[in-house]
């Protein structure tokens, strides 16, 4: 085993091991024991959950990869595209308190797919759309996190 797989095999060891604690410290923490809410470890038990999974990917990948000494080419963001980002996040922050978490998210979704090469008018509606009300209605229904509905709040409620 050589630089990059060998790096790649002690960093899922050892997140495979934090990820265990971390499970065993959330095992330990107290519940509310309120109906029809989610318990305090509710987040902290997802967090374990992707943490083992990916750590588990990584060991694996680091074991039978046949690429991983050679490191992918990662393309240079120009510094318009950063501002292009910034400027549009800070447009959707102001925004989400008026329109609501899916039209803003929609319209967030539709410029950022637009800024990254997506010109095909109906994917960028159909994603930015199905996108916006799936995350909505799992953190509404799912996780019981209200989210504001905005201009939508009649149709969503």
């Amino acid at each position: 085993m050589t630089g990059m797989r060998k790096r790649n095999f002690v960093a899922g060891i050892i997140l495979l091991i934090l990820s265990l604690g971390y499970g065993i410290l959330t095992s330990l923490l107290p519940s509310r024991g309120i109906e029809n809410t989610t318990e305090p470890s509710f987040f902290p038990w997802i967090v374990t959950f992707c943490l083992f999974v990916l750590s588990g990917a990584l060991l694996i990948q680091s074991l039978w990869a046949e690429n991983s000494e050679k490191l992918p080419e990662i393309p240079e963001i120009p510094l318009t595209g950063i501002v292009k980002f910034i400027g549009t996040f800070v447009i959707y922050l102001a925004a989400l308190p008026h329109l609501g978490f899916i039209a803003a998210n929609t319209l967030f979704f539709a410029v950022l797919m637009f800024f990254y090469g997506e010109r095909r008018p109906h994917w960028i509606i159909l994603g930015s759309v199905i996108l916006s009300v799936l995350i909505f209605f799992l953190f509404r229904d799912v996780f019981q996190i209200i989210l504001p509905a905005g201009i939508l709040e009649r149709w969503v409620s």
